[in-house]
C-alpha cells in the first residue's frame, strides 16, 4: 500500500519533515516562527495581485525549511475535524478568489469586510501542507499596502481561529483593524 502524501511529510513522531532534520515538534515550531518572521522582511517590496502570488509568498517564507514550500498540497487534507477544500477543485478556488480580488477597487481604501472575505476564502482553500495562516496574513498585508492600508491582526490568534473555523466573515472583520498608511 502506497504511503499517502500527508503521512509522507511527517516523521514517525508526527513532526513535519524539514530540511534541517529537526524531529522535535516544539523546536521546529520555534525555528519555523523565527525563519518565517525574518523572511517576511524579504517580501516588503513584493507586489501581489492574484491568488497565485500566494505561492510566491509561501515559498519565500518557508523554503529554508520545507522542500514543498510554494507548492500546493498534493492531496486532500484534514486537521482534527476540519476537512479542507478538495485538491481536485483548486482551480475553482483560485478562480473564485481571483474573481473577488478583481471585483475590488484597484485603488482606494478597502473595508475590513473586504479583507475578511478574502481571509475566509483563502482559509477554506487551505492550499499548503503547513504555513497557510502566516502566508495568508502576509499576502493580504502586501495586498493592503497596494491600497495604502495596513491590516492590524489581533495579538491573540484564538478568536481569529474560532471565527475562521466558523467561516464567520463578520466576526473576522470585527477582529481586524484597517489603517491607512502614509505613502
Amino acid at each position: 500500500m502506497a504511503e499517502d502524501w500527508s503521512t509522507a511529510t511527517l516523521y514517525p513522531n508526527g513532526t513535519m519533515k524539514n530540511k534541517l532534520g529537526i524531529r522535535d515538534a516544539a523546536k521546529l515550531a520555534d525555528v519555523e516562527f523565527q525563519i518565517a518572521a525574518e523572511r517576511e522582511l524579504l517580501l516588503l517590496k513584493q507586489k501581489v495581485s492574484q491568488i497565485e502570488d500566494l505561492k510566491k509568498v509561501h515559498q519565500i517564507m518557508f523554503s529554508p525549511l520545507y522542500e514543498w514550500a510554494g507548492h500546493y498540497r498534493k492531496g486532500d487534507f484534514r486537521k482534527g475535524n476540519t476537512v479542507f477544500f478538495p485538491r481536485e477543485r483548486f482551480d475553482y478556488a483560485e478562480e473564485d478568489i481571483n474573481e473577488v480580488i478583481s471585483n475590488l477597487p484597484k485603488k482606494g481604501l478597502l473595508s475590513a469586510e473586504n479583507y475578511a472575505s478574502l481571509i475566509d476564502k483563502i482559509n477554506f482553500f487551505y492550499p499548503f501542507r503547513e504555513g497557510n495562516g502566516r502566508s495568508t496574513r502576509t499576502f493580504l498585508q502586501l495586498f493592503a499596502l497596494e491600497h495604502g492600508q495596513a491590516i492590524d491582526y489581533p495579538l491573540s490568534n484564538d478568536a481569529m481561529i474560532v471565527a475562521e473555523n466558523k467561516a464567520d466573515v463578520a466576526q473576522i472583520a470585527s477582529l481586524i483593524k484597517i489603517e491607512a498608511v502614509a505613502e
